[in-house]
């Protein structure tokens, strides 16, 4: 009875042990799936398609140039959005405020454009770019059972990415950060994935903030090593006003 009780006991920890995986297997399983390798190569993506936001249907563009460079322009009643980041400075140009002008960004609008700019995403080296990262084990989540990677940055805002088991994509990522004396909790939900030049890209991505919708995106084309001019990236100088008499 005994040697049968210790031969149960060895045969549920190898189970055990077959079926446990490491941080690093799921992120190397996650990265083959989509392309990392290949992707790494890339230096420069431009992305357009449809973006919902708050059931107004707008055309959108994305760049980016390899390691942070990144602009979003999305097209209001034929006045250009802009968002961008070019390594050091993010900005924006908000046509509704009656100006053109850019408006230089900081505190948690700076952080979440540099965010944004990230070329590889943030499980990428991410001890490079000082991700407290650690594997949470499987979940359910809306009837997927996905792998949880929990990640801490150095303000401690808190960050989960949630992987299919099944085929290794990225369907969520969500966000817990302070902003003033509130907490703020926001999704990224990542569908409709597509092969493109041997790499997985979602072509689908919902936004949403304390459990609502705030916008959807809808990639329609997608090109790498895109021909792009590296100073869109950058602030353009206010524009002059006419002195007066």
């Amino acid at each position: 009875m005994k040697k049968l009780f210790i031969l149960l006991l060895l045969t549920a920890v190898l189970i055990f042990n077959l079926e446990a995986q490491t941080l690093e297997e799921v992120l190397n399983s996650h990265y083959k799936t989509i392309g990392q390798k290949k992707f790494s190569k890339v230096n420069s993506m431009k992305a357009t398609g449809k973006s919902i936001f708050q059931g107004m249907e707008t055309n959108f563009a994305t760049l980016q140039i390899r390691p942070d460079k990144f602009r979003l322009e999305v097209d209001i009643q034929g006045a250009l959005m802009i968002q961008a980041f070019d390594g050091e400075k993010a900005w924006f140009v908000a046509p509704w405020t009656g100006t053109t002008d850019p408006i230089e960004l900081s505190g948690d609008q700076f952080d979440a454009l540099k965010r944004q700019a990230d070329f590889d995403g943030m499980l990428y080296n991410f001890e490079e770019k000082g991700y407290i990262t650690e594997l949470a084990g499987k979940e359910d989540m809306e009837g997927t059972e996905v792998f949880r990677i929990n990640q801490t940055d150095k303000d401690q805002n808190t960050y989960s990415h949630f992987i299919d088991v099944e085929n290794f994509v990225l369907l969520k990522t969500s966000m817990k950060m302070k902003v003033g004396e509130s907490e703020v909790e926001s999704e990224t939900l990542f569908s409709n994935y597509r092969e493109q030049d041997g790499m997985l890209v979602a072509f689908s991505i919902e936004s949403r903030t304390n459990g609502q919708t705030m916008s959807q995106i809808n990639i329609e084309n997608l090109e790498f090593d895109a021909s792009i001019d590296p100073s869109v990236f950058t602030m353009p100088p206010k524009q002059e006003k006419p002195a007066q008499e």
